[in-house]
């Protein structure tokens, strides 16, 4: 056993006393916590206020209602069974139906044209994709026409129908196409109708006389009738040529449009008969009256009902119908009224609403492809052998004259609807020379 000395003892000091357990060591121990959790702060200093949290991911399904929603063109999924599954606003706007409306209800029954036996939602679950112009049915009674496209999707398929309004679109690009056609032809009218009818008019007279100093039975006297014939023929289309370039004021009158559309029938009964066709009248009940030309009004009908007759030379039905319709006014640029200047709307405003009661002439005959539609209303246009090509352009002007509109829907082998829209209030104001 080793024995220390007591200066050996005095210079190492006292023996350390050994650590108790309790509260000194719990102390020390969260000292060290303490200091350990001060250094990380310090390396990663935590946000002040409540904690932070994961962001939630964005719901698809949200995502794409508000891009649905955000689309000015109008939107509806059918499901397998052509049942509505999903629409946007546009839509609904477009169509006159809320979303409550049309959920569930069949494609074809919210997506109608106003061709007969036109069924776009068949078309396109026959077809990948479809793309085409349409005069859409709103369930209010109001006609829309629209671009219209179909994507078939899935297995079993799905479709996607999407359109957009063409109302404003096609009514600035034809008034800017009838003005450049007015401009030209009021020019060339002008300045040459009356250079044509004096020379006309000595040819006639000569041919007359011609015609008088022959004997009924001389071979001469036939190309004497070919030239009165051939007179004759020009002097309509010099009257044609003046009538649309500079119409004439339309005298306004209160008017039933029934019985006008029954003396337009009787004029054509003999027609009619030669052709086979059948002729079918509909008015809707209480249908108000108009302030209209009766006689520029007779013109229009006529010309539109013997194209129809014309169409279906293997006879056919003819149906002529007259009732109220919601349409937007169209755009109207500057016309013979001192007055449509200052009513007109800004350009930026989108037209109002306007009743109208519309007159559909339609045929059952075999249509016109979209080529043939969009030069229907271009001056001597023609698809026959011996039509002048101003009949329709006549019609588009007394339309416009009285503040209306002419619209024509045709699906080739299923027939063509004319639509004559006429405003319902009286049209007042001096118009400009």
């Amino acid at each position: 056993m080793e024995v220390k000395s007591a200066r050996s003892i005095v210079a190492e000091g006292p023996a350390p006393r050994p650590a108790r357990r309790g509260r000194g060591a719990s102390a020390a121990s969260r000292g060290r916590k303490a200091s350990a959790a001060s250094r990380g702060r310090e390396a990663n200093p935590a946000p002040r206020g409540r904690e932070t949290r994961k962001p939630a991911p964005v719901s698809a399904t949200a995502l794409f209602d508000a891009l649905l929603d955000d689309s000015e063109s109008g939107v509806v999924l059918l499901d397998a069974h052509a049942r509505v599954s999903r629409l946007n606003r546009a839509a609904m706007t477009l169509l006159g139906a809320t979303a409550t409306e049309a959920r569930g209800m069949q494609g074809s029954e919210l997506l109608r044209t106003v061709v007969a036996g036109d069924d776009p939602v068949a078309e396109g679950y026959r077809h990948r994709d479809t793309d085409r112009e349409a005069m859409l049915v709103s369930s209010r009674g109001g006609e829309v026409p629209v671009w219209l496209r179909t994507y078939r999707v899935g297995t079993p398929p799905w479709l996607l129908v999407t359109f957009r309004d063409l109302t404003q679109v096609r009514r600035m690009h034809e008034e800017l196409r009838r003005n450049e056609r007015l401009a030209l032809l009021g020019q060339l009218a002008t300045g040459v109708a009356h250079e044509i009818r004096n020379p006309l008019a000595g040819i006639g007279t000569s041919a007359q006389v011609l015609m008088r100093r022959f004997e009924p039975r001389d071979e001469r006297t036939r190309f004497v009738q070919v030239i009165l014939s051939e007179v004759a023929r020009l002097d309509r289309i010099v009257t044609s040529l003046l009538q649309y370039s500079r119409p004439r004021t339309p005298v306004l009158q209160r008017v039933e449009l029934a019985p006008l559309i029954r003396h337009v029938r009787d004029l054509l009964a003999e027609q009619l008969t030669a052709s086979g066709v059948q002729a079918e009248l509909e008015f809707a009940p209480r249908l108000p009256a108009l302030f209209v030309d009766p006689d520029l009004v007779t013109q229009v009908l006529l010309n539109v009902s013997i194209n129809a007759v014309q169409a279906m030379p293997g006879g056919g039905l003819l149906r002529i119908e007259a009732r109220t319709a919601r349409r937007r006014q169209p755009v109207r640029g500057p016309g013979r009224r001192t007055t449509d200047a200052r009513s007109a709307p800004p350009a930026a405003a989108a037209p109002p609403w306007v009743e109208y009661v519309q007159v559909r002439v339609s045929d059952t005959g075999a249509g016109m492809p979209r080529g043939v539609l969009l030069k229907l209303f271009h001056p001597f246009f023609t698809t026959k052998p011996s039509g002048t090509g101003l009949g329709l352009a006549i019609c588009q002007t007394i339309m416009h004259e009285h503040q209306g509109s002419i619209e024509v829907a045709s699906r080739e082998g299923r027939g063509t609807t004319v639509m004559l829209n006429f405003p319902r209030e009286k049209r007042h104001g001096e118009r400009r020379d």
